[in-house]
């Protein structure tokens, strides 16, 4: 009998629990690990200066929302990867069309750029540092996603694992733009991409131990 065979298996006998309790239980857990990864900026890195002057801003929000996307993105694939028989392809397709919209963006940006200003739009002045301490701090955000998805019963642990550290990645981010002054659509689409795809490949590794058969 092939593994994936075999899980499928067990799962029909596990005592049933409730798709909307396995999801209360993670959403449940998402305001505290963001608070978790405020502090860390607090204690770590501080807020930017001008926060109250960039919250009245467009590129502020935008960042965000990009951010707060991928963290719902993962939060549904998770959910959906999470759960023998469940769809996939929906959660998926929205990554490919989330990742290629913020490239798009990001190249738009720059052709509308003088030439002599794009390197300095692509790299800002912490482009050395950004997808280091996003990650830094979605380890504090992923730990309770982890122990709250624990009940769920992955066919494909690496790919519920990506999934948490998509979610956590994604919440990471977000709070990080608290103090991150850079706002090019190119900065973003580079680094703080980068910095969710971090988590999200450390995540792939840790779903095969968390979700063990």
């Amino acid at each position: 009998m092939k593994t994936d065979d075999l899980v499928a298996a067990l799962a029909v006998d596990l005592p049933p629990t409730g798709v909307a309790r396995l999801r209360t239980g993670v959403g449940l857990v998402l305001i505290p690990s963001a608070l978790l990864a405020l502090v860390g900026v607090w204690l770590m890195l501080g807020f930017r200066p001008d926060l109250a002057a960039a919250v009245g801003g467009p590129t502020f929000w935008a960042k965000a929302a990009y951010t707060i996307l991928a963290a719902g993105i993962g939060f549904w694939l998770l959910d959906r990867a999470g759960r023998p028989g469940a769809e996939v392809r929906g959660p998926l397709i929205l990554v490919a069309i989330a990742g290629v919209t913020v490239v798009l963006a990001g190249a738009v940006s720059l052709m509308m750029t003088p030439e002599d200003a794009r390197m300095a739009a692509i790299m800002g002045r912490s482009a050395r540092v950004c997808p280091t301490n996003i990650a830094s701090l979605s380890l504090l955000a992923a730990p309770l996603i982890l122990f709250a998805a624990r009940r769920f019963a992955p066919l494909r642990p690496g790919l519920a694992g990506a999934a948490t550290g998509l979610l956590a990645g994604g919440l990471a981010a977000t709070v990080y733009g608290l103090h991150c002054p850079e706002h090019t659509a190119a900065f973003v689409a580079v680094w703080y991409t980068l910095g969710m795809a971090i988590p999200v490949a450390v995540g792939a590794l840790l779903g095969r131990l968390v979700w063990r058969w």
